[in-house]
């Protein structure tokens, strides 16, 4: 499970109240990467704890888990959790974009989902890599990572959520552009999450 960053308060016995600060885990280097198919990936930089240190080995953490195929277009990620000296597990994730997509057009913006009016926000993290910030269309903060591979299809899963902890995926995934408008429809697969398509709608 992935932990927010926090501040609490803990009395000790003697009543006197001091601040826990909650670690987190930030990756080095580029957290969003695009590469075309075929290329090869970048280093790992790995990631590290911060406000805390790792329970075992280096303080630079490795990826617990690698899932990209450079030799086929899609979103991918990679894992880096570790367990900490003050108790902690902690971790994060890298995204990497395996497209030939070349922008032709750019897809951020504020779309509105068809189902219930609620907008969310897109936005372009690299080329062909993109975020929803609100993946449900439902007023939450759990974001969705997608490649647009071309002018009528996206990829988005299966990758990590950091705010769900867990692996999440999608089904019937589309991209529409057409002159006046962008439309994206996807199913999700993630907890506390219905498997009806949304389907969000961007006016130009």
């Amino acid at each position: 499970m992935i932990i927010v960053a926090a501040t609490a308060c803990r009395k000790r016995k003697d009543d006197v109240s001091r601040v826990v600060v909650v670690p987190t885990m930030q990756v080095a280097g580029e957290k969003f990467i695009s590469i075309r198919v075929g290329d090869p990936m970048p280093a790992d930089e790995g990631a590290t704890v911060v406000n805390d240190a790792p329970l075992q080995g280096d303080a630079n953490v490795k990826a617990i888990e690698n899932t990209v195929d450079v030799n086929t277009p899609g979103i991918y990620y990679m894992l880096y959790q570790t367990k900490t000296k003050n108790g902690y597990t902690v971790g994060a994730a890298r995204y990497v974009a395996v497209t030939n997509y070349d922008d032709t057009e750019d897809l951020s913006g504020i779309y509105t989902r068809t189902a219930n009016g609620i907008e969310v926000e897109i936005e372009r993290l690299a080329r062909g890599l993109y975020v929803n910030r609100d993946m449900g269309g439902a007023g939450l903060s759990d974001a969705l990572y997608f490649t647009v591979i071309n002018d009528t299809t996206i990829a988005a899963g299966p990758q990590f959520s950091e705010t769900i902890g867990d692996v999440i995926n999608t089904e019937s995934e589309s991209l529409l552009i057409e002159p006046d408008a962008v439309t994206i429809r996807y199913a999700l697969d993630a907890p506390g999450y219905g498997t009806a398509v949304r389907t969000f709608v961007k006016e130009k």
